[in-house]
């Protein structure tokens, strides 16, 4: 199913949010408000995650590195006297099709973090498992922060005012990725493979948008490849490779980028990959292909990144590996010299977008007024483009630049161009002079 809803709202969602705000800030004159999983010591928080099953192939990493942030704030302090505790719940990507069986579903954990209680969820994983639980969080006014997906369906704030995505949209990535390929690749035919859902179909919007119209179009079903293996593609790859397609875009996770690659491998099929970032990252793609006679791959495919590049010079890399050394408990294997993953950079840059809305909050917040903070305050993030939600837009980042596979456990910067655009049709791809301009210094112990 396409997705191309777009709200626009005005003051109405404003107000809203104000006039929930008032109504607890009267509270603070005498004793702070009881919030929801928030004591004098301690905020809980949780999230439903895919540790077990086929989405669990780096994923499960993203939730575990925002807890390395949360893990190393509350060795120096925490936020504002209080400790972060975060609860992961597995649900296996709890959906038909992912290879879960026996795991409880998202709705069900959903139920039991709302009932522990969480001050709100932060970081869910996926599309289809957040589309079934935005209605419970919010009739138990559970604020949705940061779910892990490029869905548009997380900027609808006139429905959803406690619902915020982090990520750029899958739209915006590929009008991004597609303006890259009209100036380099132009003329030449390109064939795309995508996810059958809002993953695929949105990625396939931003294409066509900025003026890219594949040749051929072909949307995988993910329960396809796990009942049928990496054979499951083989005859899109070798459609293509019969259609002379010298560029081939995935919109794909992890498995199936491996799968598309594999393929092509066997076929002695050599186009110019463009793979977006949810299925490009380096280390996970190239532990299918470790060992083997043959390079990986996936060296000199093109993809996109809202996160520093592995090689950058970027400051928060250096910061990054500092995290994820402090915490034995969720990375026990990670050293000096083990390469920081997309899966990992991801989870601690929206970690560090929660400890920064919740230092802003001050002392005294609730769930109403930390929701006022996030949509009036702008964080800096590892993140390329600082964090700026507005009452009309919650989706989350609007830009990145191009990178480039360099080998299997690094990405570098094509150039360092950032580009920023939005989902709307016909919104133009520019570039942005407003960037991240370093680490919060409370950050820096």
């Amino acid at each position: 199913m396409v997705r191309t809803r777009r709200i626009t709202i005005g003051g109405a969602a404003v107000a809203l949010v104000l006039g929930m705000v008032m109504t607890s800030g009267g509270l603070a004159q005498g004793s702070p408000p009881k919030v929801p999983g928030v004591t004098a010591k301690q905020v809980t928080i949780g999230a439903t995650v895919p540790l077990t099953g086929i989405a669990a192939q780096g994923y499960s990493e993203v939730a575990k590195a925002a807890n390395a942030v949360f893990t190393w704030v509350n060795q120096h302090g925490g936020v504002n006297g209080r400790r972060i505790r975060y609860i992961l719940k597995d649900d296996c990507y709890g959906t038909p099709g992912f290879g879960c069986t026996g795991n409880p579903n998202t709705v069900a954990l959903t139920k039991q973090l709302i009932a522990l209680p969480v001050f709100a969820t932060v970081g869910s994983l996926g599309t289809p498992t957040q589309d079934s639980v935005r209605a419970l969080l919010k009739a138990n006014h559970v604020p949705q922060l940061f779910v892990n997906s490029g869905s548009k369906d997380w900027n609808n704030p006139k429905v959803y005012p406690g619902l915020f995505g982090w990520q750029t949209s899958y739209t915006v990535e590929s009008k991004i990725l597609g303006e890259y390929m009209l100036a380099h690749f132009s003329g030449q035919k390109v064939c795309f493979l995508g996810q059958h859902d809002d993953f695929g179909a949105d990625g396939l919007l931003g294409l066509q948008d900025v003026g890219v119209n594949p040749i051929d179009s072909v949307m995988y079903d993910v329960a396809g490849l796990v009942t049928g293996g990496a054979g499951y593609f083989t005859p899109f790859i070798a459609k293509f490779q019969a259609e002379g397609c010298k560029v081939v875009y995935l919109d794909t996770i992890p498995g199936a980028t491996d799968a598309a690659l594999g393929n092509a491998l066997a076929l002695g099929y050599h186009p110019q990959w463009v793979i977006s970032s949810v299925g490009a990252d380096a280390v996970t793609v190239d532990a299918a292909f470790a060992g083997k006679p043959f390079p990986d791959p996936e060296i000199g495919a093109i993809s996109f990144s809202y996160l520093p590049a592995s090689l950058d010079t970027n400051v928060w890399n250096g910061w990054m590996r500092e995290i994820l050394l402090n915490d034995k408990a969720d990375f026990p294997n990670f050293t000096a010299t083990s390469p920081i993953d997309g899966n990992m950079a991801y989870g601690i840059g929206w970690g560090v977008a929660f400890v920064e809305a919740l230092r802003a909050a001050g002392r005294n917040f609730t769930r109403a007024s930390f929701l006022h903070t996030l949509i009036t305050t702008s964080f800096q993030t590892p993140a390329l483009v600082p964090l700026r939600y507005t009452a009309t837009n919650h989706q989350g980042l609007m830009g990145g630049y191009i990178i480039q596979v360099r080998s299997a456990s690094s990405t570098g910067v094509l150039n360092k161009t950032v580009f920023v655009t939005t989902s709307a049709a016909k919104s133009p791809v520019t570039v942005t002079t407003k960037l991240s301009t370093g680490i919060p210094a409370w950050l820096i112990k």
